[in-house]
């Protein structure tokens, strides 16, 4: 049995790790930058530290996000640290850019960074391309640029989602027998599909997730332009990022629904046929797994994380970034070819039973054995 700290600014998967951890038998505590209600963990486990995050998200209303962003990691990091130094983990788990101060302090015998997207090299060069090619300055970033490579030479590993985010850390430098690989999980009693098939138009078509210009909805929202509502419907679910409200302006072919819980939202995507997951990158991309475990066929990129543990390089159904022609192509395909779509919901369906949180624990007991 050890004693795992667990720090994030924020959630993320962070208490799917801890169930994990006490079903495996471990004691854990989770220290946050969000209230407790947050989580779905026993108060008396989650250390709260929540003036960072008010900062932070006070300034992002008035314009400041990255100078709120700043004293968020900085804040947090310290109280990160300090909490960590009274309650002396055997393993301490922090999320990149907010374990600084606690993986200088050395608090526990192993020091674990969590890293859920790429290295943040690969990352913000990609994303400083996207938003100059769109007319729009990319965030200064360079706080948090400093602090997550300086926590990528303290840690003693770095967990990341998948393989093809491994590999963007191998690139930059980082030796791979520093990195392991720990893929997420989908709820599948919540996220499961409907018995239909796909016999004749419009395809539904969904995106769902936050509209930016980082998941590559600008790609989307092209390639189906041409397409008359007979032939195809689109919707679109999530917030908005506000660089990307011009884009999206320029299109009128969708139908847009605002956030929605997750029983919500499990119910509305297995009314659709075609999940289509343009991103620019993903260390994972968990809205892949959720569609495919509710019975949609996903289109996605090369630069999705989590396309990595399915057959859609094999059934063509991983392609570029950038690329609004090759979703287009595909879409078209499955519109003239129903027996196509209806052959690829099935295998990949399979395969999404597979990508669980019972597989995320055991991957986790692996790790921490």
């Amino acid at each position: 049995m050890k004693k795992i700290g667990i720090g994030v600014g924020g959630r993320f998967h962070s208490d799917f790790m801890y169930q994990s951890f006490i079903k495996l038998g471990h004691l854990s505590q989770i220290f946050t930058s969000l209230p407790k209600s947050r989580f779905s963990v026993p108060n008396e486990n989650v250390l709260s530290y929540v003036w960072p995050e008010l900062v932070f998200r006070a300034t992002r209303n008035i314009g400041f996000e990255s100078s709120g962003d700043a004293f968020k990691m900085r804040a947090f990091g310290k109280f990160l640290a300090r909490s960590l130094a009274l309650y002396r983990p055997d393993l301490f788990v922090g999320w990149s850019s907010f374990s600084l101060e606690a993986l200088q302090s050395k608090p526990a015998s192993c020091h674990v960074l969590m890293r859920d997207s790429t290295h943040i090299k690969f990352q913000y060069e990609l994303l400083r391309e996207e938003y100059e090619k769109f007319g729009h300055s990319f965030p200064k970033r360079a706080f948090c640029l400093e602090r997550e490579l300086e926590e990528y030479q303290l840690a003693d590993r770095i967990w990341v989602l998948s393989e093809f985010a491994k590999k963007t850390f191998v690139d930059q430098g980082i030796s791979s027998e520093k990195l392991d690989v720990l893929p997420l999980g989908v709820d599948l009693e919540r996220f499961k599909p409907l018995e239909v098939r796909f016999e004749s138009t419009p395809l539904r078509v969904i995106y769902f997730g936050i509209l930016s210009f980082r998941k590559g909805v600008q790609y989307l929202l092209e390639a189906t332009k041409d397409f008359s509502p007979r032939q195809l419907e689109l919707n679109l679910i999530g917030a908005i990022e506000p660089e990307f409200k011009s884009t999206l302006s320029r299109y009128a072919h969708f139908n847009y629904h605002k956030p929605m819980t997750q029983v919500e939202l499990a119910k509305e995507i297995r009314k659709h046929h075609v999940y289509v997951f343009p991103t620019i990158e993903d260390g994972f991309g968990q809205t892949l797994i959720q569609a495919m475990a509710s019975g949609l066929v996903p289109i996605t990129t090369t630069n999705c994380g989590a396309a990595d543990f399915t057959s859609l390089d094999k059934l063509g159904l991983r392609i570029a970034t950038k690329s609004h022609q090759q979703i287009k192509e595909k879409l078209e395909a499955f519109i003239e070819s129903p027996d196509l779509l209806n052959t690829s919901r099935v295998k990949l369906l399979k395969e999404a039973q597979k990508v669980s949180w019972e597989s995320y624990q055991s991957r986790l007991s692996e790790l921490v054995s």
